[in-house]
C-alpha cells in the first residue's frame, strides 16, 4: 500500500540521512511505500521500493532498518539490488542501446547520491560496474 505519511521510523532515518526530509523522497517500510510528499511514483521507482519491501519482509522490517541505518556495506548492497530493479524497469521502456546507456548512467548516479551517506563515498564508475554485474 502507498501511504502519504512518513514511515514509523522517520526520526531515525532523518538523523542518519539529513536529506531524507526532502521533497519526493520515498521510503519502504514492511509492505508499505511511504510517499510523504504525495508525488507521482513512476513505475521504475515502484520497482525500486518493491524490492526494499520484499527484502524487509524476508528479514523483518525493524531488523532490516536497524542494519540499513548503521551498516554502510549493507545499505549499499540493498540499494544496489533496488537500483538494479529500477534500471530493469527503465530498460523495459526502450530497446535503444544509446538510451539504455544513458539510463545506466542515471541509475548509477542515483545509487551513489549523497542522500545515502555512504562512508566511504562510492564512485559513479564503481556503481555502473556493480549494476552491470547484477544483470
Amino acid at each position: 500500500m502507498i501511504k502519504t505519511e512518513r514511515p514509523p521510523n522517520f526520526d531515525q532515518i532523518a538523523a542518519a540521512f539529513p536529506g531524507a526530509a526532502g521533497h519526493g523522497i520515498l521510503f519502504a517500510y514492511g509492505e508499505d511505500i511511504y510517499n510523504p510528499s504525495a508525488v507521482y511514483i513512476p513505475q521504475h521507482l515502484l520497482a525500486h521500493e518493491h524490492r526494499h519491501c520484499a527484502r524487509q519482509f524476508a528479514h523483518r522490517a525493524e531488523d532490516w532498518w536497524e542494519k540499513y541505518l548503521t551498516d554502510p556495506e549493507f545499505r549499499y548492497g540493498e540499494e544496489l539490488l533496488a537500483h538494479v530493479d529500477e534500471y530493469r524497469a527503465l530498460c523495459a521502456t526502450t530497446r535503444d542501446r544509446n538510451q539504455r546507456a544513458k539510463l545506466s548512467m542515471r541509475t548509477a548516479a542515483r545509487l551513489v547520491a549523497p542522500l545515502y551517506n555512504y562512508q566511504p563515498p562510492r564512485s559513479l564508475r564503481q556503481a555502473q560496474r556493480d549494476i552491470e554485474g547484477c544483470l
